[in-house]
């Protein structure tokens, strides 16, 4: 395979973009960006956008790879990604109250399974910030679901399923907090190349551990075990019937959930452990959005914009200890992390108390 392009400078900025090109399909364009440099990394691509392989080498590619000759090319940084190439918010969900309970599990499963595929992809070519966040967010949607419809899904599918999910995020997770940490440290002023070189050397390991995990290969057997049916356990008829009447349970069973603590004023107030919380809140959360078109607008938007209100303040509230455990409190609010808690700490019981008085709309 011939390259052409620039060759990799000594001190690479923190993010170059090339666009590349196949010569004998002069018509398909991306853009790729690399942690420290490209040509580190070269496309190898099937169809469009599907099967892209990263290839590692130094300065030059493997010939006997490819029958295609790729040029590279530098862009300014500000250049734009195409759409196949940018991760992907969660896609809305279309329910119809004619459909089963069982269609609401498919469509559920089948948009948020098409999601984590994308950002996946997305992350083994890119490596960027914004796939990896979206990768983990797309991954913990997929364990709500599974948790909520648990009594209808068989045990070894089910626990097939989370293991990959929970894998994919533990994978994910050492980088997401890398990405944090290098936020707070950029608004600082304190980022430096080291940290740059940081983050590229744990982009390559976790693009290396995704691939040895085989996710990729796992999310599409997860989609065809959803479209075949294979997922639905026995003695399932409640699935049968329409699926706004499965979708209340479902909601109702995550606001229980959500206060079986007590209110949150109460548990910052006792043990002070937020996490179960908040995780049943994001719960609650996807829930809600992943039954919305099931409900008029004016009964759930209270709820889905107050959640994610709460959800935000206790991400706040998370960033801020875990900048107080690593040793990077410092960089926080010019030096005023305790403001900024107490401040967050605040307005989180605040919305929390509001979700408990909003009318029970689902009942």
């Amino acid at each position: 395979m011939e390259l052409a392009g620039p060759k990799s400078p000594a001190n690479p900025p923190a993010h170059l973009v090339y666009t590349w090109s196949i010569r004998s399909s002069p018509s398909l364009r991306a853009q790729v960006f690399s942690g420290v440099c490209n040509p580190a990394h070269c496309p190898n691509v099937r169809g469009c956008f599907i099967g892209f392989k990263k290839l590692a080498h130094e300065r030059s590619c493997d010939e006997s790879a490819h029958g295609m000759t790729i040029q590279l090319k530098a862009a300014g940084s500000a250049a734009a990604l195409p759409a196949e190439l940018q991760a992907r918010k969660p896609t809305r969900i279309r329910l119809d109250p004619s459909m089963t309970g069982a269609d609401l599990v498919c469509a559920i499963a089948g948009v948020n399974i098409t999601d984590l595929r994308h950002n996946l992809q997305v992350f083994m070519i890119t490596g960027g910030t914004v796939p990896v966040h979206k990768s983990r967010v797309s991954a913990r949607r997929l364990r709500v679901f599974l948790k909520g419809t648990k009594p209808w899904l068989r045990p070894e599918m089910r626990k097939w399923a989370e293991t990959n999910l929970k894998l994919a995020m533990a994978i994910l997770h050492p980088l997401r907090q890398h990405d944090v940490v290098a936020e707070w440290q950029d608004a600082a002023g304190a980022l430096t190349g080291d940290n740059r070189q940081d983050r590229a050397a744990m982009v390559r390991d976790a693009q290396a551990r995704v691939s040895d995990a085989g996710l990729i290969g796992f999310v599409d057997e997860f989609e065809r075990s959803i479209r075949t049916g294979d997922w639905r356990q026995r003695d399932t008829q409640v699935l049968d019937q329409p699926c706004s009447c499965i979708a209340p349970r479902i909601i109702d069973q995550s606001v229980q959930h959500l206060y079986r603590a007590g209110s949150l004023r109460q548990v910052f107030a006792t043990s002070g452990d937020y996490h179960t919380f908040r995780k049943d809140l994001k719960r609650l959360r996807y829930w809600l959005e992943f039954t919305r078109s099931l409900f008029a607008k004016k009964d759930i938007a209270p709820w889905r914009k107050t959640c994610k209100l709460l959800q935000s303040s206790l991400g706040t509230v998370n960033d801020l200890d875990e900048a107080r455990m690593t040793g990077h409190d410092r960089l926080i609010g010019n030096g005023n992390w305790g403001g900024k808690r107490h401040a967050a700490v605040d307005l989180a019981e605040s919305l929390s108390d509001t979700v408990s008085l909003l009318p029970r709309f689902w009942r």
